[in-house]
């Protein structure tokens, strides 16, 4: 084999390499990965899921604290990041650093053992860090 034809192969075999390891992060509470909205509403129902029945689908809470009123709240998240492509670039992926996703919240707020509110959030997150 010629030294280019070497060269060409050892870089498309690295970017590969690079490519596999682009994968993604996941944080937090397993749960929600797969939920929205609409399917949080098909299994809780204010005024009948009682917190029993919250630990059961959820687990323990990743925060429990308490309202100005009393209530007490429950709190579940879920971050799922994927490094940036810009990344990888040689040089400029040294200096530049960056993740984008989605980040998932569950707040459930009861009265006593029954849940009183709840409300399901995603959002787009993205960090950055580095020179640029």
């Amino acid at each position: 084999m010629s030294v280019r034809l070497l060269r060409t192969l050892a870089v498309t075999l690295s970017l590969s390499g690079l490519v596999a390891l682009t994968g993604c992060a996941s944080e937090g509470n397993e749960a929600l990965k797969n939920e929205t909205s609409a399917s949080i509403d098909q299994k809780i129902h204010d005024g009948v899921t009682t917190k029993e029945q919250i630990r059961a689908l959820f687990g323990d809470p990743r925060e429990s604290t308490f309202t100005d009123s009393g209530h007490e709240q429950w709190r579940y998240a879920f971050t799922n990041a994927s490094s940036d492509a810009a990344n990888f670039i040689p040089l400029y992926g040294d200096l530049h650093q960056g993740t984008h996703g989605t980040e998932k919240t569950l707040t459930v707020i009861f009265n006593g053992d029954v849940v009183w509110h709840h409300t399901m959030n995603a959002s787009a997150v993205k960090t950055g860090s580095g020179l640029f």
